[in-house]
């Protein structure tokens, strides 16, 4: 006859675990963090989309990048320094090429047979220096050719 009254405890402490909770001040927080959550939708630094997810801390930043730039502002400002913007722009300056004359190709092509015949060209290297080197017999031979026409 004792167990009749624990199985019934047992069977009514399963049966509220399962019902959800429904307490006043869970209700009142919900449309509250819900408005919380879809406000956290820009970033607070660049002010992109931010994915935030439906549970966890709501982020305030979009990326590791936005959050470190945010701090260094903010520790600036805590220093008393002024936060530095900085502006990134592609500056093209045009570059004098070094151009060889013909007394050089001499020198510089026997330097190339040496470090060849020397190993001091890595392997990986010499597919493209074949290439290289090809295209400029051809055009060689091609000039030397048109030359022989012309005398």
């Amino acid at each position: 006859m004792g167990q009749k009254p624990k199985r019934a405890a047992l069977a009514r402490e399963r049966s509220r675990r399962r019902q959800p909770a429904r307490s006043s001040s869970a209700r009142s927080h919900a449309p509250a963090a819900a408005s919380r959550r879809a406000a956290a939708a820009a970033c607070g630094w660049c002010g992109g989309p931010i994915d935030v997810k439906a549970t966890g801390r709501i982020p305030k930043w979009c990326s590791a990048a936005c959050r470190q730039r945010a701090w260094e502002q903010a520790r600036a400002a805590a220093s008393g320094r002024s936060a530095v913007e900085v502006v990134e722009r592609v500056v093209e300056v045009p570059a004098a090429r070094d151009r060889t004359r013909p007394e050089q190709w001499e020198t510089l092509l026997r330097e190339l047979a040496t470090q060849l015949d020397t190993g001091r060209i890595y392997a990986r290297d010499l597919p493209e220096l074949g290439t290289a080197l090809t295209a400029a017999l051809d055009a060689f031979q091609r000039r030397s050719a048109t030359r022989r026409r012309r005398r």
